[in-house]
């Protein structure tokens, strides 16, 4: 069977479906943008509660499974017009001591970004390896010698070290964010740390989450600096 084309015709012009494609998309960000400022917060911790507690065993086998082994998902932007040192200060002042100051910008970075924990000082309900992941945030100081082993000296701009622990405390990634200046703005590399028996669809999907999380990000801190 061929495959169906369609053409639309609306306000006086005519447009293919990519248009219809951008259309739908304003649309379902607006939806879960309404959903997530009236259904928040412990709310929305209430009604995913089981999926939760499902992450919760998923992500814990994991770490049991890695004997402390570890590997990365990782994505890589060249970013123009705003430096590296820029992207850091703004990524600082935003998320510092762990927890994200604009809930805004935090919520709405990715589709599924769900809810930020009422009750942790910095955290998030998010899908990894397709299930919701229930994850505080914290600064590392100090990582462990495998997982700073990840980290590049060819990007000397820190913009973030964290540690993420499950709710019992167990930690089962580590976020390590680094930029460098170039001529016309920076080169940027994002990762996540995880447990070595994270199958590949867990990486691969992570590495998505991260180029949408993160160019959102970028574009934000543009903004901010206008």
């Amino acid at each position: 069977m061929d495959a169906v084309a369609v053409e639309v015709r609306t306000m006086g012009r005519t447009v293919d479906e990519s248009v219809v494609d951008h259309w739908e998309l304003k649309a379902a960000r607006r939806a879960l943008r309404n959903l997530k400022e009236v259904a928040g917060g412990q709310v929305m911790m209430d009604l995913l509660a089981g999926q939760i507690e499902d992450g919760d065993r998923f992500h814990r086998e994991i770490v049991a499974a890695s004997d402390g082994g570890y590997r990365e998902s990782r994505t890589e932007f060249a970013v123009r017009g705003l430096s590296g040192t820029e992207l850091a200060e703004w990524f600082r002042g935003q998320a510092a001591t762990g927890r994200f100051q604009d809930k805004v910008l935090l919520l709405n970075a990715h589709p599924e970004h769900y809810a930020e924990p009422p009750e942790y000082p910095g955290g998030m309900v998010e899908t990894i390896g397709g299930h919701l992941t229930r994850f505080r945030v914290s600064v590392a100081k100090e990582l462990p010698a495998a997982v700073a082993a990840y980290l590049d000296p060819a990007y000397p701009v820190s913009l973030m070290n964290a540690e993420l622990s499950l709710d019992d405390g167990t930690p089962f990634a580590y976020c390590l964010h680094q930029a460098r200046d170039t001529g016309t703005g920076a080169d940027v590399v994002v990762r996540v740390v995880y447990a070595a028996a994270a199958p590949d669809s867990m990486i691969e999907g992570h590495c998505e989450h991260l180029a949408i999380e993160f160019r959102s990000w970028i574009r934000n801190a543009a903004a901010a600096r206008k």
